[in-house]
């Protein structure tokens, strides 16, 4: 299994080599940020079942350098709108980076619990454990995302960048409709619930064997 994993690991990084040599307009040995958001904003957005994925290129991105400014996602005619774009792409990013996590964690939380899961017990709990860490790391990226947005926000130029400049505004004046921290709350609050009752079917289990 690690062997396969490993596989599935260099395939992919030979698929972002592939890509971004594709993308790139000259022969470089450098990887920028916008390269590998392009490539997810056009390839792998779409595909949202895949989520280990798309979190791996996300991740892997903010580490990169940005690109030239002639080169950028959005053109900018001085340094204060480039250092604006530059927030932004990473707002979006860390706002992305939390979708793909509550929507991982939510592959693994939406079982029903009920009398006759007890036979499952053990999958089931194991299941809730991965949604509760999916939901801890997403937690954790809204904080970043809400703190490039007001980062953000506090810039007084208009890029004309214009979806990510209005998710900008949505959320720094709260009309953003999905408040990613009530959502984790409560799906964290029913994780817990759910996972006191599965405890329970497996303290009767363990009882039942003892007595027998």
């Amino acid at each position: 299994m690690k062997l396969f994993g490993s596989l599935k690991i260099y395939l992919c990084v030979f698929i972002l080599t592939v890509s971004v040599m594709q993308i790139s307009a000259k022969p470089t040995d450098m990887i920028f940020i916008e390269q590998i958001y392009k490539l997810y904003e056009t390839n792998l957005h779409g595909t949202h079942t895949e989520h280990k994925r798309n979190i791996f290129w996300l991740e892997n991105c903010l580490k990169l350098p940005n690109i030239h400014p002639s080169q950028a996602i959005v053109v900018t005619n001085t340094w204060e709108e480039y250092v604006k774009y530059k927030i932004l792409l990473r707002f979006h990013i860390h706002y992305l980076l939390t979708k793909e996590y509550v929507d991982w964690g939510w592959e693994y939380d939406k079982r029903d619990v009920t009398f006759y899961n007890i036979e499952w017990a053990k999958d089931i709990k194991e299941s809730f454990e991965i949604a509760r860490s999916r939901y801890a790391i997403a937690r954790h990226y809204w904080a970043e995302t809400k703190k490039w947005s007001a980062l953000a926000y506090s810039k007084p130029v208009h890029i004309g960048w214009e979806q990510i400049e209005d998710l900008n505004y949505e959320i720094e004046n709260g009309e953003y409709d999905y408040d990613y921290d009530l959502i984790i709350d409560m799906r964290m609050a029913d994780l817990e619930r759910k996972i006191a009752i599965i405890d329970g079917y497996l303290e009767q289990a363990e009882n039942g064997a003892k007595q027998n």
